[in-house]
């Protein structure tokens, strides 16, 4: 029977048995995802982000990657070093199970991928497997379609999508859209698609509609080359847009939506021109991708944008968007020399500042800013104190109502205590005292990173506490606090904040829970910055 002709062929050999197979220990990835899809929705539906695995995969981990952020830092932001013994080994034990496929060789071939993570070096597997002319194709194609929907473990599900694209099956696709749903397997389910569909493009478009995290990010990459005119438009619209940075994408969904034919058009409709604005933010904000020094049309974008906008701008977000584009025409210490070559010239840059004047000018600014302030709105307050700082409105007592509201919420910390008075800042601490419960933060020093919900408090200390070098002699109940915190960012600042105080200050109680923190302290750098404060030496040199 041809490798083709059917999607599941013979079952394992059954006379090597072992006595349990990892594969049974926990319901399937596969049926987890296709459990939590709604065909009338997209993406999953609550639950569905917590994998069968999680627990095992962040066992002994103080830190949660969010789901493909790991694939996604590693292929945005790594190299690959040589994994030539490991790809021999992962290449022989594929050889081994398809000589003879017994549940025992798929064990062993399933906790190597599991315990090695083999996955990272994909590439490397697949280049050497598919160089193995003596490979039963058959046998490998059942390994990998059960690995994809019987495995467990986030890895093996991984390794079974990458090489059963490769067969480029298109019953294979719905398997492909229904894990592709969840950001993890996103990227490996992706490049299956690109095998596997009649129609990649599409069937990427309708991936990439599902997902928002890292998945958005890997699949609309993959979108950069399409000439499909409705998908082209998508990318303009909403392709850009996913839960990580907008910046990832907006050099992407701006080439290859055709942002600048867009544009020329006489007239622009609502949609577009929000989605414009973003995009040339995101352009502008710059940072783990190409930026608008990248873009080659982004001086006649950017033109043709606050041409339309003029008359058009009425919102907050619209000002932020164009404020970003005035603080980059505004950059003196940037290389305009250069970006003369690329039709930044000094008569547009005039031009368009001037544009952005007319704009940003307008009265009805400081009264649609002052009016969003008192927004219990997250979004519709944080662009609000956007715009307000670059309008230079006071916004302190907003922060101060809403901290007053909420006083659990670190968040809200930053900007009560940031850059205030002497006055504002004794306001704080004598609301904090009762705010913050000390007791529950001083359990005593350990290496906690301080992460995740039941750190809270600790964060809020934070807040306080990297203020506190500003006004030395205040903030003692604090200090402590810190100092026997678990929390090592905790006591690093509170060390931090005994630096200025002054020599008739040294004998209070923060020096004597000082002295006593430095017999105690079990981080080695910690205890060396304690040792300084207290011989009254710098820590600039550690800062």
């Amino acid at each position: 029977m041809g490798i083709f002709s059917k999607m599941f062929g013979s079952k394992e050999q059954n006379d090597d048995q072992p006595d349990s197979v990892p594969w049974d220990e926990r319901p399937s990835i596969y049926d987890h995802v296709r459990s939590h899809i709604d065909p009338s929705a997209s993406g999953l539906s609550e639950g569905g982000e917590t994998l069968p695995d999680d627990e095992r995969v962040n066992a002994g981990s103080r830190i949660r990657w969010a789901a493909g952020a790991m694939d996604g830092v590693a292929t945005h932001h790594m190299g690959t070093g040589d994994p030539n013994e490991q790809v021999q080994k992962t290449v022989k034990l594929v050889m081994e199970y398809c000589a003879q496929p017994t549940a025992a060789n798929k064990a062993v071939l399933y906790r190597e991928i599991v315990e090695e993570n083999t996955v990272s070096i994909i590439d490397h597997v697949i280049e050497a497997v598919t160089s193995e002319d003596q490979i039963d194709h058959q046998r490998l194609y059942e390994l990998t379609y059960s690995f994809v929907t019987e495995a467990t473990d986030r890895e093996p599900v991984k390794f079974g999508i990458a090489i059963l694209g490769l067969f480029g099956q298109a019953e294979n696709e719905e398997l492909f859209q229904t894990l592709g749903r969840h950001d993890e397997f996103t990227l490996f389910c992706a490049v299956a698609l690109a095998n596997a569909s009649e129609n990649p493009d599409r069937s990427l478009w309708e991936l990439a509609k599902n997902v928002d995290g890292w998945g958005r990010i890997h699949v609309v990459e993959r979108l950069a080359q399409t000439d499909d005119a409705e998908i082209k438009n998508w990318l303009l619209r909403e392709g850009y847009r996913n839960s990580v940075m907008y910046e990832y994408l907006a050099y992407t969904c701006a080439s290859a939506g055709g942002l600048i034919a867009a544009l020329s058009e006489d007239q622009v409709d609502r949609e577009l021109l929000t989605s414009s604005g973003e995009i040339l933010q995101a352009l502008i904000a710059g940072g783990p991708a190409e930026c608008i020094d990248d873009y080659d049309d982004g001086a006649v974008v950017t033109e043709m944008f606050l041409g339309h906008i003029s008359s058009a701008a009425d919102s907050i977000s619209d000002f932020l968007h164009i404020n970003a584009i005035k603080e980059y025409l505004s950059d003196a210490d940037a290389d305009w020399d250069s970006r003369s070559e690329r039709g930044w010239t000094t008569e547009r840059r005039s031009a368009l500042l001037e544009s952005c004047a007319a704009i940003l000018n307008q009265d009805v600014w400081n009264e649609k800013v002052s009016e969003a302030l008192l927004s219990d709105d997250e979004l519709e307050f944080h662009q609000a104190n956007q715009a307000a700082k670059a309008l230079g409105l006071e916004t302190w007592e907003h922060h101060w109502r809403r901290w007053q509201a909420k006083p659990t919420d670190s968040g809200r910390w930053f900007y009560v205590v940031w850059h205030v008075d002497e006055q504002r800042f004794a306001q704080v601490l004598q609301a904090a005292e009762s705010a913050i419960d000390l007791a529950a933060i001083a359990t005593g020093p350990s290496d906690e990173l301080g992460l995740g919900p039941e750190y809270e408090s600790h964060s809020c200390l934070d807040y306080l506490l990297q203020e506190l070098p500003r006004f030395p002699g205040q903030g003692a109940v604090f200090i402590e606090a810190g100092l026997k915190s678990p929390v090592v960012r905790n006591r690093n600042m509170a060390v931090a904040a005994l630096t200025e105080w002054q020599a008739d200050h040294r004998d209070g109680a923060p020096f004597e829970t000082l002295r006593a923190a430095e017999k105690i302290e079990p981080d080695d750098d910690v205890r060396e910055r304690m040792t300084k404060v207290l011989r009254g030496e710098s820590l600039e040199e550690q800062a």
